[in-house]
C-alpha cells in the first residue's frame, strides 16, 4: 500500500515559544474547556509536555508514514522505539501528572499492538494501530501545558483516520470519523478565530464541508484529508506562534 505525494503526518516538532503559553491557556481554558479557575494560573501549575511523551507521539507518526511508504524494516525499528517509550518513561510522566493507571494502560496496550503487527501485519494495520496511539494524545496532551489546544491535536488524528479508513475501503468508518471530525471543529472553531485566524478558519471549515460531500470510498477523500492535514499545520502555527 502506498499513497503518492501523501504528506499524513504531522508529528509535532515545532519549538513552542514560551509567550505562547499565556494566550493558548486562555483559550484552552474558556472558549474550550469552560475551566472555573483563571486559565492563566491553571496553566502555570502544569508541567511541560514530557520529552518522552512527545517521542512516543512522533515515534507513532513515524510508523505510519514509514507503513504508508512499505518500508518494513523502518517501521519494526521505530516500533520497537514506540513501545519502549510508551511502556517506559512516557508512562511514568503520564502516571506523575495523575493519570489513571487504566488510561495509562491504553497507552501501553496500543504501542504493544503496533509492535506485534510491525514485522507482518499489512501495513494498512500497522498505520491504523498507529494512528489508534495518536488518537490518544489530544487527552495527554491536555494535562500537561502547551500553547496548541488539544482539539487540534484531535482534528490532525481524524483527518489521518479518515484517510487510512478510506485506503482501507472501509465507507462506514470514514463516515463516522468526518461526522467527528465536524463535531470537534464546531468545538475548536471560535478560539480559531479569537485568535486572530479567521482566514485560516474559513480554510478549514471549507475542508470539513468538502469532506462531506464527498463519497466514503473514493480517493477524493484521501485527497481532502492530506488537505485537511496541511490545513491543521496551519492552525497549529495560530497557536504556536
Amino acid at each position: 500500500m502506498s499513497v503518492a505525494n501523501a504528506r499524513v503526518t504531522r508529528a509535532r516538532r515545532l519549538a513552542r515559544c514560551p509567550a505562547s503559553l499565556l494566550a493558548a491557556g486562555i483559550l484552552a481554558g474558556g472558549v474550550l474547556a469552560g475551566a472555573t479557575v483563571p486559565a492563566a494560573k491553571a496553566a502555570s501549575l502544569k508541567a511541560p509536555v514530557s520529552a518522552s511523551l512527545r517521542a512516543v507521539e512522533s515515534s507513532a507518526e513515524d510508523i505510519l508514514d514509514a507503513a504508508l511508504a512499505g518500508e518494513r524494516g523502518e517501521v519494526v525499528a521505530k516500533a520497537a522505539s514506540l513501545k519502549a517509550a510508551a511502556n517506559g518513561p512516557a508512562a511514568a510522566a503520564l502516571a506523575r501528572s495523575g493519570l489513571s493507571s487504566a488510561k495509562v494502560g491504553q497507552l501501553k496496550q496500543r504501542a504493544n499492538r503496533v509492535a506485534q503487527l510491525a514485522a507482518r501485519g499489512s501495513f494498512t494495520d500497522v498505520a491504523l494501530a498507529a494512528n489508534a496511539v495518536s488518537q490518544l494524545m489530544p487527552d495527554f496532551y491536555g494535562r500537561f501545558q502547551d500553547p496548541v489546544p488539544a482539539p487540534v491535536l484531535k482534528l490532525d488524528y481524524l483527518d489521518r483516520e479518515a484517510l487510512l479508513h478510506s485506503l482501507a475501503r472501509q465507507p462506514v468508518q470514514v463516515a463516522t470519523t468526518v461526522k467527528e471530525l465536524e463535531r470537534t471543529w464546531v468545538r475548536l472553531r471560535p478560539a480559531v478565530i479569537a485568535a486572530g485566524a479567521a482566514k485560516e478558519a474559513a480554510a478549514y471549515g471549507r475542508h470539513v464541508v468538502a469532506l462531506n460531500r464527498l463519497e466514503a470510498g473514493q480517493k477524493n477523500v484521501q485527497a481532502e484529508a492530506d488537505r485537511g492535514l496541511n490545513l491543521v499545520d496551519q492552525l497549529e502555527q495560530v497557536f504556536s506562534q
